[in-house]
């Protein structure tokens, strides 16, 4: 059988502060602003180029969010990211104050984990390809 899902189209994150949330993600992974079409609801896509995946849909919401005090945690609900610079990723994460937490899992590999303003959990690892 053919593999069904073939990769990550885009990963919608629900967000009180669409402003706050767009802001985040450009500074912490160097993204642009893409074309939206009129939506309901205030937000952004964000990613490298147009028509280029995987993208970040910042969606504002009423919707519960997990908060600024949740903890940054692998265990819980995330989106993991595979990075051509993970050192490069880490210092921009100490030099923009962006508290994180890097593990080594059992197969060896390191994930470097951090929350966005509205406490979901974002790993990165390094890229595998």
């Amino acid at each position: 059988m053919e593999k069904l899902i073939a990769y990550v189209q885009h990963e919608g994150i629900v967000t009180r502060d669409a402003e706050r949330s767009k802001e985040f993600y450009i500074k912490l992974l160097d993204l642009k602003v893409l074309p939206r079409p009129p939506l309901p609801s205030r937000g952004y896509w964000l990613g490298v180029a147009p028509n280029v995946y995987p993208q970040i849909h910042i969606i504002q919401s009423d919707l519960p969010v997990p908060g600024p005090e949740a903890e940054i945690n692998p265990r819980v609900r995330h989106t993991c990211f595979e990075v051509s610079d993970y050192d490069g990723l880490k210092a921009r994460m100490k030099r923009l104050e962006i508290a994180y937490v890097e593990n080594q899992q059992a197969n060896g590999t390191w994930q470097l984990l951090c929350n966005d303003p509205d406490g979901h959990t974002l790993e990165f690892q390094r890229l595998t390809k």
